[in-house]
């Protein structure tokens, strides 16, 4: 085995040994939550950022304690200051039922506690005096506004977040209980999110969570060569794991095909963590006809309820004026005192073009 090899293989056994440095990884999040606020102050108002992390901790909570439940390795939480907040964790030979779960963990709860809200909102008199302002689509007729903000906000963000596009939570779900990986499913994938993205922009009139599309776009060609790897080596016969962790001739056949790729200029330790998710994926067996039938289910019906849910609350309550039967988009935009204050430079172009096409509702 060449020096390069044993170096490898030893940064894959630091790695299956490492523990969990949760004082670090409290620092690590507390820090990052800190950045997210700061940075967030300077282009939105100070409720619209505590509702975001509030969204963003049940979220990403949720996955944390199902990765908790289910054996994960080296779990860390981190908020990446204007794009949202992650959790990461290293499955080990973890079923694929399960890591759906883990990604259900995360949108469900925010979704059904996002319900609640936006019920107890709708039990008040309606007050065309009292509408949300931060986000223009959820300007709502309710005596409770601020519910309909958090709820309506939350059920939009955890919603988009069940879409079955890579690499969401609903596109995983996708991928982990039914299809083989795909580099061309990975990359369609995160195409037509940047294209969600884009539309949900615009719909919403904010233009900053255009900065979402960079990190699809930086990490795609990763991505690609990651499930082209996998497919690669599906044909392989990879070894069972040992009482030391991944057998060394899994760790040289896998390596071997890194280095066939552009992956090959890798560090040791960025190889050893791309080596370890290869081998997760190769040897955790297709879950079972029944397991699938039951996560499908529990996706679609999730899916549906909080579609139908969502249109139906939007309908009932969304601001209007019946007296007036075109929607002055410039108004409702500069009403908006708490709107992000970086956007609206951007926003005064994109409404003088859309109100130049004579927008009528």
């Amino acid at each position: 085995m060449s020096g390069s090899g044993v170096s490898l293989v030893a940064a894959v056994r630091a790695k299956e040994s490492q523990p969990n440095d949760w004082q670090r990884q409290t620092f690590v999040l507390l820090g990052s939550l800190a950045l997210f606020v700061a940075v967030g102050l300077l282009w939105w108002d100070i409720r619209l950022v505590l509702m975001l992390v509030g969204i963003l901790l049940l979220h990403e909570g949720g996955h944390f304690v199902a990765m908790r439940a289910f054996g994960y390795r080296n779990i860390r939480m981190v908020f990446v200051p204007m794009l949202g907040a992650a959790v990461s964790g290293q499955p080990i030979r973890i079923q694929r039922w399960k890591k759906a779960i883990v990604y259900f963990a995360g949108p469900l709860p925010g979704i059904a506690i996002s319900m609640v809200l936006l019920l107890i909102a709708s039990a008040g008199n309606a007050d065309a005096n009292a509408s949300v302002s931060a986000v223009p689509i959820l300007l709502m007729n309710s005596s409770h506004p601020w519910l309909f903000e958090l709820g309506g906000l939350g059920l939009l963000l955890n919603w988009m977040n069940l879409l079955p596009l890579l690499p969401l939570d609903g596109g995983r779900i996708v991928q982990s209980t039914f299809a083989r990986p795909s580099p061309w499913r990975e990359a369609l994938g995160r195409v037509l999110t940047m294209l969600v993205i884009v539309g949900l922009g615009i719909l919403i009139g904010e233009p900053m969570l255009l900065l979402l599309i960079l990190p699809l776009l930086f990490t795609m060609p990763l991505t690609y060569r990651t499930c082209w790897l996998s497919r690669r080596l599906c044909e392989n016969e990879i070894p069972p794991p040992t009482e030391s962790g991944i057998p060394e001739t899994a760790i040289d056949t896998i390596a071997s095909a890194i280095d066939e790729t552009a992956l090959r200029a890798l560090a040791p330790t960025q190889k050893a963590s791309l080596v370890l998710q290869l081998y997760e994926s190769l040897i955790t067996p297709p879950p079972t006809a029944f397991a699938s039938r039951i996560v499908g289910l529990a996706y679609l019906g999730s899916f549906m309820v909080s579609t139908l849910f969502g249109w139906w609350i939007w309908s009932l309550h969304r601001w209007h004026d019946p007296a007036v039967g075109r929607l002055d988009l410039s108004k409702s935009f500069a009403n908006a005192t708490g709107f992000d204050k970086g956007s609206q430079i951007i926003l005064a172009v994109i409404t003088e073009l859309l109100e130049s096409t004579s927008l009528v509702f």
